[in-house]
């Protein structure tokens, strides 16, 4: 388990998170909700230390998480880290190269689930290809825990179908997801957990198979009673 104990953090006189925490759990997905703005982001650098936390902690299995625990983490950010004049291939050949964890073949599975030819150029890929290239990537590193941020920004809408059957795949199986995005009605069904940031603080915490059979609401409506 990884846990966000009461994490702070400001840019100038902005507070942009404020004492939130919450835990991500193998095994589920947990959804990070919130209006642009709200943190999300900053939230996912500061748990992959790519950004200081002004205070509190992350966790994993109860202990600060380490540089070691990295090797325990993918983190698939909103842009694709890997230079565009790469195939997709020398993409795959840097990340064996820099990661212990890479997995050449669930890197061949997803190359194939994913219908990608991995002599192609990435920058001359359309962008939906672009964003599964970017997921590959991610998920060929065998973690216990993925960290995405908006996998589904800006692509049409039958890439964002295949890119969420991921998640009913072995490819994510067992593992514990964060992933933060706008296109809930698109893995609406498959998320666990639902944390919702507003104002930099975490205002709601629940399940949505609870919340559908308890309240006959969706996520949506939740979203609609918090961002309205």
């Amino acid at each position: 388990m990884i846990e966000i104990k009461g994490v702070s953090r400001s840019f100038g006189k902005k507070e942009v998170l404020k004492d939130v925490s919450f835990t991500i759990n193998k095994r589920e997905i947990t959804c990070l909700v919130g209006e642009n703005g709200s943190g999300k982001t900053t939230l996912m650098n500061l748990l992959m230390k790519l950004l200081p936390n002004d205070s509190g902690e992350f966790l994993i299995d109860g202990q600060a998480i380490r540089f070691q625990d990295f090797n325990r983490i993918s983190y698939i950010p909103d842009q694709i880290i890997v230079l565009k004049h790469m195939t997709i291939q020398q993409a795959l050949d840097f990340m064996a190269t820099y990661y212990t964890s890479f997995n050449p073949k669930r890197a061949d599975e997803m190359i194939e689930f994913f219908h990608l030819n991995r002599h192609d150029q990435i920058g001359r890929l359309s962008k939906g290809n672009i964003a599964k290239v970017n997921l590959l990537l991610g998920l060929s590193l065998d973690t216990d825990y993925v960290i995405m941020d908006e996998p589904f920004s800006g692509i049409d809408i039958l890439t964002r179908e295949e890119i969420a059957s991921v998640f009913t795949s072995k490819i994510i199986e067992g593992r514990g997801v964060l992933i933060s995005t706008h296109e809930i009605n698109d893995i609406e069904m498959l998320i666990d957990k639902v944390v919702m940031l507003k104002d930099g603080h975490v205002v709601n915490e629940f399940y949505p198979e609870s919340v559908r059979f308890e309240e006959g609401h969706s996520i949506v409506d939740k979203m609609r009673e918090v961002y309205r």
